[in-house]
């Protein structure tokens, strides 16, 4: 048998194996994953209890883990950082995949958007711009904006926070079209945004708040918060229990109930992890397999 046919046929015994293998601990749907800046890392918690499991990775080649998001259904998980990029990574394994603008300013977050390509915030350019979600090449500016941090998609509206403009922008997610401001109170840093329940949430630095918006009129309806924490950052709501689940930089995640907005739990991770930590996002519940390569591409990754 050639040479090559031959190492094509063990590439492909190869991932067939691995696929029949158990999936590792840190494959669970529901499962809370925390980005820190400071050790630029990414934590794993169980989603439901707080128990600390494992580190999931740690930065490629960029530095200082911001904002986190996975797809919906592609296994991939995508991680921003103060500088080196958006780099994306295997779901399930924690493996590098790519760099989207490795050379850019910081880019706080990357998500996945409805047109298939990947939105990234750049703090160079002052702006939210697509990428290809294949090759990592520039597509366009979906739209300008200052100091843009972490983002959220809602049907077809896209809410990105503007960390130095005391704001929300909202556009829609796929023309870029501006549909709405969310100013934040004078002197406040916007992190990051949770909607749910009617509402729209934003943390916010310098106060310390989590403030919340009528998505319809944009009018504040309100405010919350921990006396416990300083420099609340990312925020989302628990698919496991419904709760709203807030890091603070101070290096804990609190919870809050989504009705009362009171306080649950102060000190959710068990350990804490000892140093900053800036956003958490839970493994979609929905199955995100990796797909087998076909017999075609190992034929011509091997030609």
């Amino acid at each position: 048998m050639p040479q090559r046919l031959s190492l094509a046929l063990a590439v492909l015994a190869l991932v067939v194996s691995s696929t029949r293998s158990p999936a590792p601990a840190h494959a669970a749907p529901g499962d809370m994953y925390v980005t820190s800046d400071a050790s630029n890392t990414v934590r794993l918690y169980t989603g439901t209890t707080g128990a600390f499991q494992t580190i999931f990775n740690s930065a490629f080649a960029a530095s200082g883990n911001l904002g986190i998001h996975f797809g919906a259904s592609n296994n991939r998980v995508l991680i921003g950082h103060w500088g080196g990029g958006v780099e994306e990574f295997n779901a399930t394994t924690g493996a590098y995949i790519k760099t989207y603008n490795p050379g850019g300013g910081t880019q706080w977050a990357g998500i996945y958007a409805p047109t298939g390509g990947v939105y990234i915030g750049d703090w160079s350019t002052s702006d939210v711009r697509e990428y290809d979600s294949t090759t990592g090449a520039f597509i366009r500016v979906v739209t300008s904006l200052n100091t843009p941090a972490d983002m959220r998609l809602s049907g077809n509206q896209l809410y990105i926070a503007s960390y130095l403009g005391q704001m929300v922008q909202r556009v829609h997610a796929v023309t870029g079209a501006t549909t709405g401001i969310f100013p934040t109170p004078p002197g406040t840093r916007p992190n990051d945004i949770a909607v749910g329940g009617g509402e729209v949430l934003v943390t916010c630095m310098t106060t310390d708040q989590v403030y919340r918006f009528n998505p319809t009129t944009f009018a504040m309806l309100g405010n919350f918060g921990s006396s416990s924490w300083v420099n609340p950052h990312g925020i989302e709501f628990s698919p496991n229990d419904g709760n709203i689940y807030v890091v603070a930089g101070s290096g804990e995640v609190h919870v809050f109930d989504p009705s009362t907005f009171a306080e649950l739990n102060a000190a959710w991770l068990a350990p804490p992890p000892g140093d900053k930590i800036v956003d958490l996002d839970f493994r979609p519940q929905a199955p995100t397999p990796a797909l087998l390569p076909s017999w075609g591409a190992i034929k011509r990754r091997y030609r």
